[in-house]
């Protein structure tokens, strides 16, 4: 039984865009929906596994991409294959180093089809990768056609569920059976605080005045940071281009979209979320403002509203009403709000 390495990627990371190229007609082109599974090995003999493999990822709806380091197969749920271009890229975006180079023999990594990574695994002197795939795939089939009909749950997320719940009982079945490895001395025991997880990185964020330790990938934003790993979710995710300003945070008082921001880089930096902006009960002047003059609708763009109306008024750009809104355009609001939000802002100005 081959033994498990590491469990890595929490869940709620998005992942690198997945550009890959196929070998005949040589374009590139992105894999952007569908539940997706990406095997990194080192070895592949797909044909003995290649009709099963189809069979099980029709009845899942997920593709498969098979990267190896100077190629790879392309596998989706209608059966198709194709034969793919050096995928380097996908290697290093994914921090996954090949066998050759003291890698692990396989590593997992399942997106769902929002493009958040839900599990990674990886496998050391893993048997043959295509039958480790298609136990894990026959294991998903299995759980999505034995599960009971429940309210509230959507077949693509029982789907993706399942997936993610099959590569569990592998790496716990790996786990189970692996040596128990030498305890170390105290003196060879590291420091929490100066020996972080393998592939990420130690960062203190000063968020709502108080000191936060996290431990994330170098590439983590702003954004996932406060939402996944703090629990912040004041800060909402619209559009995660920018655009939106659902996301707006402040930074050393000044408006940011965190969407767009690495986390790692904001170390030492005072960040303000929307949970920071009250004193206790006491609301912010902004806040009671957007509550008198019933400045949102649904709500889910009204933390980000709030934020950049602060800062406007610190910035001095809210002299008169077609200043506020020229300066207020950053944030958008779906539900037409806006008449109601410039009175709220005009009303605090006061």
């Amino acid at each position: 039984m081959s033994q498990c390495s590491s469990v890595a990627e929490r869940a709620g990371n998005l992942a690198p865009v997945l550009r890959v190229r196929a070998n005949e007609s040589g374009q590139w082109r992105a894999i952007r929906s569908g539940n997706r599974l990406l095997a990194f090995c080192g070895r592949w003999d797909g044909d003995g596994a290649g009709e099963a493999l189809s069979a099980e990822l029709r009845g899942l709806g997920a593709h498969l991409l098979v990267l190896l380091p100077r190629g790879g197969l392309y596998l989706d749920p209608d059966a198709r294959a194709e034969a793919l271009g050096p995928a380097r890229h996908l290697w290093e975006a994914f921090g996954v180093r090949p066998p050759e180079q003291g890698g692990p023999a396989l590593t997992v990594v399942f997106i769902d089809d929002s493009t958040t990574i839900r599990f990674r695994c990886e496998l050391e002197k893993s048997g043959a990768a295509e039958e480790e795939l298609l136990g894990v795939l026959r294991s998903a089939s299995q759980r999505v056609r034995a599960a009971p009909a429940r309210r509230g749950i959507s077949r693509r997320e029982l789907i993706a569920t399942s997936i993610a719940a099959a590569l569990g009982a592998v790496v716990l079945s790996r786990c189970a059976t692996a040596p128990v490895p030498a305890e170390p001395s105290p003196a060879q025991t590291p420091s929490p605080q100066t020996a972080p997880e393998a592939g990420l990185s130690s960062v203190i964020l000063n968020v709502n005045g108080q000191e936060k330790r996290l431990q994330i990938e170098p590439r983590v934003t702003l954004l996932d940071a406060l939402r996944e790993n703090l629990g912040l979710t004041g800060t909402k995710k619209g559009c995660d281009l920018g655009q939106c300003g659902a996301c707006t945070v402040l930074v050393d008082g000044k408006r940011m979209n965190s969407c767009l921001l690495l986390a790692a880089q904001y170390e030492g930096r005072k960040i303000t979320t929307i949970e920071g902006l009250a004193s206790g009960d006491q609301l912010h002047p902004m806040q009671a403002a957007f509550l008198e003059h019933d400045a949102f609708q649904c709500g889910y763009c009204t933390p980000g509203q709030i934020l950049s109306a602060v800062a406007l008024l610190r910035e001095g750009h809210a002299r008169t009403d077609e200043e506020i809104r020229e300066n207020m355009s950053g944030n958008i609001c779906r539900c037409g709000a806006y008449p109601n939000i410039v009175a709220a802002i005009r009303a605090a100005r006061g």
